[in-house]
């Protein structure tokens, strides 16, 4: 039996869906592209910015960390790539700004800016820091923020801090637990961490959940070498009681059998429903050979000679709600969009992890979801983008002009009154009826309109009388969309 009690239910899966009786199409619904909502124009930001993920505290600050890179010298005198890891900061998720941090970095070398935002300083082969607040009702309030490194081919590391300053655990060999514990890159565990990987606690199980890169060669996912030419990027799924041991990664479960290729994970759990996980992680598609359409992209001589210059970027939405199985749709949810002179190119569409809930332009209107992704202009400094998208509306059940059904499978919930997020045109409409095992039904008239949350009246009853009883939903659609629903 699934009881849904008052929890909200977005349309993204099937997980309710009678798909037998159910004629409403599901459609991916992409972000709009806004404005710039920062300029990484910094000097450790010379050569870009990326991996940028969102913290958003109990008090409604917004922290949102990425790595910055910049050619640098070594205490011992050798060139590298230094990788800093920056923040910036919002009060509204629009307007964003560098804090202003006195911090001496690794290696003595202190950055003389006015607003210098670095919080930590390292060189080679440290890839990406995720930073996370920890909801564990047991955790202690000096360790609520927490953050995971990780290094090229070697492993996973952790760290405990106030958002700012990061440190190991104390008294624990940090290096050595998670090496350990990840079971170390390579042969043992398919895994290699050069990506953002993700970390939450999930309350539903009272465990830390991980989701990190691995590799695999066509059934072999365990391959000693990543870098082979036929490997193929994946994510994979760990847990733990503590947040220090971790299980053993497991590979993810879809409900296709395409082997795309997955880099950034771009994993959290959606603040509006908890339960489940909403993911838009970026696509790499590598072309076999050089066709016409490249020499009609932009930069197409100087594309003949890059590094991967046969290849390009898009984002899928999948979500899940267990962490392991993995519902997806091939249909792009992100593109490098109208062409210009530097994008349509390997780097497009590594969104921002998490989302921000923004207050509507028009007096009245509903809030509304901003997302964030950079893009790197070639010649200038890396730029993050705000999108807008509804408030659960990555996917829909959407209706033509002629009626459509939306038959759900049998539920249990807990309530008194329907709220739902949808949209129709003037002339569409939703109608709903709700029927428990001994054909007990309430039915609506037409419901036409767009808001994301509104009340549904019905014509001979309330959900009240059919609350804790077994019932199907049945919705009849016209020129009408339905994003999520919740019983209040």
């Amino acid at each position: 039996m699934i009881n849904i009690g008052n929890r909200r239910e977005l349309f993204v899966d099937n997980f309710l869906i009678d798909e037998e009786k159910t004629t409403a199409a599901a459609v991916v619904h992409k972000p709009v592209k806004r404005d710039v909502a920062f300029v990484h124009d910094a000097e450790w930001e010379t050569q870009g910015a990326a991996y940028h993920n969102i913290v958003v505290t109990p008090e409604g600050k917004r922290y949102m960390y990425y790595k910055s890179m910049h050619q640098d010298i070594k205490p011992d005198g050798a060139d590298a790539t230094m990788r800093r890891i920056c923040v910036i900061e919002s009060e509204d998720g629009l307007t964003w700004t560098r804090p202003v941090l006195d911090k001496t970095p690794i290696f003595g070398i202190r950055i003389n800016a006015p607003t210098n935002n670095v919080i930590s300083h390292l060189y080679d082969y440290y890839d990406n820091m995720f930073v996370f607040y920890d909801t564990n009702p047991d955790c202690p309030e000096n360790e609520r923020y927490k953050a995971v490194y990780g290094e090229w081919g070697t492993g996973l590391y952790g760290y405990v801090g106030d958002g700012i300053n990061f440190a190991f655990h104390p008294g624990k060999d940090i290096h050595e637990i998670l090496k350990k514990s990840l079971l170390i890159s390579g042969k043992d565990s398919g895994c290699y961490f050069d990506s953002l990987n993700t970390v939450y606690y999930n309350h539903q199980i009272g465990k830390y959940v991980a989701f990190v890169r691995g590799f695999h060669v066509g059934d072999d996912y365990y391959p000693p070498d990543p870098d082979v030419d036929d490997a193929v990027r994946d994510i994979r799924y760990m847990t733990s009681d503590d947040f220090w041991h971790w299980s053993y990664p497991k590979v993810f479960k879809y409900n296709d059998d395409y082997d795309y290729q997955l880099y950034a994970n771009a994993i959290a759990p959606y603040y509006r429903a908890p339960h489940i996980y909403c993911a838009t992680p970026t696509r790499y598609v590598a072309w076999p050979e050089w066709i016409d359409s490249f020499e009609k992209l932009p930069n197409a001589e100087e594309r003949r000679h890059r590094h991967r210059g046969k290849s390009l970027n898009d984002a899928i939405f999948m979500s899940s709600r267990d962490g392991e199985n993995w519902f997806r749709y091939g249909e792009a949810f992100m593109t490098a969009g109208p062409e210009h002179h530097s994008n349509w190119k390997y780097g497009d569409c590594y969104p921002c992890v998490g989302f921000t809930e923004t207050p509507g332009e028009i007096p009245g209107t509903d809030p509304y979801l901003s997302m964030f992704c950079k893009e790197d202009h070639e010649g200038e400094p890396t730029k993050l983008y705000r999108y807008s998208l509804r408030l659960d509306g990555f996917v829909s059940r959407t209706a033509t002009l002629k009626p459509q059904m939306l038959v759900t499978k049998p539920f249990v919930y807990e309530g008194k009154e329907l709220e739902i997020n949808f949209e129709t045109s003037a002339l569409g409409y939703m109608k709903f009826k709700l029927r428990d095992n001994e054909g007990n039904e309430i039915y609506s008239r037409e419901v036409m309109g767009d808001k994301v949350d509104r009340i549904v009246g019905f014509e001979n009853g309330t959900p009240a009388d059919l609350s804790g009883k077994e019932v199907v939903m049945e919705i009849e659609m016209s020129d009408a969309s339905i994003y999520s629903f919740k019983f209040n």
